[in-house]
C-alpha cells in the first residue's frame, strides 16, 4: 500500500464524500437513495449509481474519483450484469491506520 497515495486520494473533498457514501453502507450492501439507507438483502458493495445518487456529480467525474481511488487501493470494483459495485478494501484501510499509529 502507498500511504501518500491513498492521503492524497482522500484529501479531494468531492473523493472523501464519494469514499465515505460508500463507507456508509459498511461497505457491504447496496445503498438505497429513496430511503438513505443501506439495503441489507443486497450484498456486496454499493452500486454506483446510488453512488451517483448521493454525490451529486456528473458521470464520468464520478468515474475519475472512483479511479483515483482504485489506484490508491481504497476501493475495488466489481460487474453484475448491468449494475457495477464498489466496495472498501478493509485490508488498505487497516494497513493505513497501522501506519498511522505507529510512534517509532
Amino acid at each position: 500500500m502507498d500511504v501518500l497515495k491513498a492521503l492524497q486520494a482522500l484529501a479531494d473533498p468531492t473523493r472523501m464524500a464519494v469514499f465515505n457514501c460508500i463507507r456508509g453502507c459498511g461497505g457491504a450492501s447496496a445503498y438505497d437513495c429513496e430511503t438513505g439507507e443501506c439495503d441489507a438483502n443486497e450484498p456486496g458493495g454499493v452500486a454506483l449509481c446510488d453512488v451517483k445518487c448521493k454525490v451529486p456529480c456528473s458521470p464520468s467525474t464520478l468515474t475519475h474519483h472512483l479511479n483515483v481511488l482504485r489506484d490508491a487501493d481504497l476501493v475495488w470494483t466489481e460487474r453484475r450484469g448491468r449494475k457495477a459495485y464498489v466496495q472498501i478494501r478493509v485490508e488498505t484501510l487497516r494497513a493505513l491506520a497501522a501506519f498511522l499509529l505507529e510512534t517509532k
